[in-house]
């Protein structure tokens, strides 16, 4: 018989060993190797890394299946007509709605569909079917140092298409379709929480807690969650599957003492909480730690019922692979990773550690203390290498947070919601005071967390990835044993980890990045000591933009700590869209903006022709518009120039003709090594006025993927590609980056999606 707990880290492994794999083989090559690596298994010596290679084969056929379920190009950007299924909660964001459906009328579409649909008369709710007219698209999402993997949530999710509900098609809902009889107790008691509490972050926590309706926490919640270490709470995890399972166990057992039967009491008290265990995760819709709970719980049920002994390290690597062979791809998401790894690092704890610092007996509550401090320390230290490596971020007040609230949420909170939600009927005023005393209890839960999230050194964001041997070393901490001199190595690396900082562009060079935006522009120019953007990207209805999904996770990965300039070229949502969020953030020196921006007040500075400054070797000079000048809109842009040396780097926002061969007359263009093409490639702009005066190595386009405009348009990628430009298209290849320095050969064009592609991204056109 195989080792179990190694099987399960040798098959649990591949999940982060194929995230370097760009390009997966195709399905007889993968069912070959499965072949070659299931023979190889019956043979010791090589047994580990069969098992490793059995895994990667199960999740690259994972992979490939369900990349062969995204949307047919040839139906992108086309209106069909759908039957729609909701399948989640709908997200409604100021006006929008967000859904996730399955489509019922066709096999040509994939299995499940991301939707938005702007100011519906009617929002769609959970297991309502509705005939939809829609524009889709294949999985696609911005590509950026730093920033969230879109594509890869929407693989893990099972999504083959996203897209948007036409306005003016003819939209209704289907009634006397069948619907899923938890879909309308889910719908049910959230009619009822709705009804009876207010409307706030705690009745959004509570819906969470109860039947996993995540869809009121905002994405600013979410982060303040993660920054205190507490989003374990926000959700159906296992924890709130064990205590139910236990408090229905305790339940029955004394019912059934009192009532007597024939049966053992304590094996049927099991069954009731193996019960109750699968129906609360039902109502989860069986997310991964409700099923790591279950699986867990059912084989520890089944091993007691059966008067057997297993070791938990056992039940934990035979709960891993159950989900990795009936479910490959949620071994992807991080909630699989780190729910196992929290489990695994407990069970360490208990064996290891917990049992040697106990003190007197008769002072219980100190006991309960110090073994909570003792795991949550613990949990900080073994959590520490993949809480770096998924997020790029580690939270040192997470254990105190979780030592105040934990008692609070395992004590009050999940026991009252269960409770007051399970006493409906004639006794359904009595559970709203209990779910009305669990509401309560989560706002002052809330009211902790927002205290410790104000202080700034409770967690770390963390810049560049850490040297992947000390981001390990904190597992130390937990791996080794009590008073081993080693184990003292966690502060170390603590430290290290979060103290490490990229290496800084040499004086007299700079760097610029374009960010990948979709159709926008935001442009971070570095230098020695300082850094600059130009412009912010889009603003979109739902309420999100780009500096809060987008530009501040690339600062943050890049260990920028403040803008010395936010230059914003001119009013459009597409470039000021994330002003108000950037400043926010804390993170703006001074502004400068080509039109005024009325969310800025007197906080801003018009620019105008002939300002310039000088930092660290690096010139930077406005070129328009002139004071006073009478543009407008487009033309108002400010155009920005930065040089080093015998480097130009040439911001040129949305000008169009007029202001080109106006600059031109001015003589103000100089040959650059890198344009940012006017107006995302637009026909009105980069007349020869530009192209011939500028004739750079590097034409950059900001523009999103397959945009209705069409951008950028054929004439133009022409007139670039006339005077020996290599023309790159942000929405083609993600971001792009260069450093320039002086007289030095400029360094080499980095792409996103070239250099970071896994085997879910789109590949760049060059690469296909």
């Amino acid at each position: 018989m195989p080792n179990i707990p190694l099987a399960s880290f040798c098959l649990v492994l591949c999940t982060s060993l194929l995230e370097w794999v760009p390009q997966l083989p195709g399905r007889p090559v993968l069912l070959l190797v499965m072949i070659i690596a299931v023979v190889s298994i019956r043979f010791r010596p090589v047994r580990s890394p069969a098992f490793v290679l059995a895994g990667m084969t199960v999740m690259a056929l994972a992979i490939v299946m369900q990349l062969d379920e995204r949307l047919e190009s040839t139906l992108q950007l086309k209106n069909i007509s759908i039957l729609a299924t909701v399948d989640e909660f709908p997200v409604r964001r100021n006006g929008q709605v967000s859904l996730i459906v399955v489509p019922g009328n066709t096999d040509e579409l994939p299995a499940r569909i991301r939707l938005s649909w702007q100011d519906p008369a009617i929002s769609p709710r959970l297991g309502e079917t509705w005939r939809l007219e829609v524009r889709l698209r294949r999985p696609s999402g911005y590509a950026n140092p730093g920033g969230f993997d879109y594509e890869g949530w929407l693989l893990r999710n099972r999504i083959g298409a996203t897209g948007y509900v036409v306005p003016e098609g003819r939209n209704y809902r289907l009634h006397g379709t069948p619907e899923r009889a938890v879909d309308a107790l889910r719908k049910a008691i959230v009619r009822r929480l709705d009804g009876t509490l207010p409307k706030d972050e705690a009745s959004a926590v509570l819906k969470a807690i109860v039947v996993g309706a995540r869809h009121e926490i905002t994405r600013e919640q979410w982060d303040r969650y993660a920054a205190t270490g507490t989003s374990h709470l926000i959700a159906i995890s296992g924890l709130h599957i064990g205590l139910a399972a236990g408090a229905a166990f305790l339940f029955a057992r004394v019912l059934l003492a009192i009532v007597p039967v024939r049966s053992n009491s304590r094996d049927l008290a099991i069954i009731v909480g193996l019960v109750v265990a699968v129906c609360y995760a039902a109502l989860s819709g069986f997310a991964v730690p409700a099923r790591r709970a279950c699986l867990m719980l059912f084989i520890a049920g089944y091993l007691v019922l059966r008067r057997r002994e297993l070791a938990g390290s056992m039940v934990l690597g035979m709960t891993a692979v159950l989900i990795f062979l009936t479910d490959p791809l949620s071994t992807l998401t991080p909630g699989f990773r780190m729910s196992f790894a929290a489990v695994a690092v407990l069970f360490v704890l208990a064996q290891r550690h917990l049992v040697l610092a106990v003190p007197d007996r008769h002072q219980w509550w100190m006991a309960g203390t110090v073994r909570l401090a003792l795991v949550q320390t613990g949990l900080l230290a073994g959590l520490m290498p993949l809480s770096v490596m998924l997020f790029e971020r580690v939270s040192i007040g997470a254990p105190l947070v979780n030592i105040l609230v934990l008692p609070i949420f395992n004590v009050i909170t999940v026991p009252l919601a269960l409770a007051g939600t399970l006493m409906s009927g004639p006794i359904g005023p009595g559970g709203d005071v209990l779910l009305t005393l669990a509401h309560k209890s989560i706002a002052l839960v809330l009211a902790l967390v927002s205290q410790v999230a104000e202080i700034d050194a409770s967690a770390f964001r963390l810049s560049v990835p850490v040297n992947l041997f000390v981001i390990c070393l904190p597992a130390l901490y937990i791996l080794l044993p009590a008073g081993w001199p080693g184990r003292r190595l966690v502060l170390i690396a603590g430290i290290a980890i979060m103290t490490t900082k990229p290496d800084p562009i040499p004086p007299g060079c700079f760097r610029y990045d374009v960010l990948d935006v979709g159709q926008g522009l935001a442009v971070v120019v570095e230098t020695h000591e300082h850094a600059l953007l130009f412009d912010t990207g889009p603003a979109f209805q739902s309420g999100s933009n780009t500096v809060d999904t987008v530009v501040l996770p690339f600062l943050h990965y890049s260990g920028i700590e403040r803008l010395d300039i936010v230059l914003i070229s001119h009013g459009d949502l597409d470039h000021a869209g994330g002003i108000r969020s950037l400043v926010k953030a804390g993170v703006v020196g001074e502004v400068f903006s080509g039109e005024m921006l009325p969310a800025m007040g007197r906080a801003q500075t018009q620019c105008a022709a002939g300002q310039q400054w000088h930092w660290n070797g690096v010139d930077f000079r406005i070129l328009h518009p002139r004071a006073g000048a009478p543009w407008r809109n487009n033309n108002a842009s400010c155009v920005l120039e930065v040089s080093a040396g015998e480097r130009r780097l040439l911001l040129t926002g949305d000008i169009e003709a007029p202001v080109e061969t106006l600059l031109q007359y001015r003589h103000e263009f100089r040959p650059s090594d890198v344009v940012v093409i006017p107006h995302h490639g637009s026909r009105t702009s980069s007349s020869r006025a530009l192209v011939e005066e500028t004739q750079p190595v590097v034409a950059i386009v900001s523009a999103g993927r397959l945009n209705r405009w069409g951008f950028p348009s054929e004439p133009v990628v022409d007139r670039w590609q006339s005077v020996g430009a290599t023309v790159i298209n942000t929405g083609d290849v993600g971001a792009v980056g260069q450093q320039l320095c002086g007289s030095a050969t400029p360094g080499s064009v980095e792409t996103v999606r070239s250099g970071w592609r896994k085997p879910w991204h789109e590949a760049p056109p060059d690469a296909r």
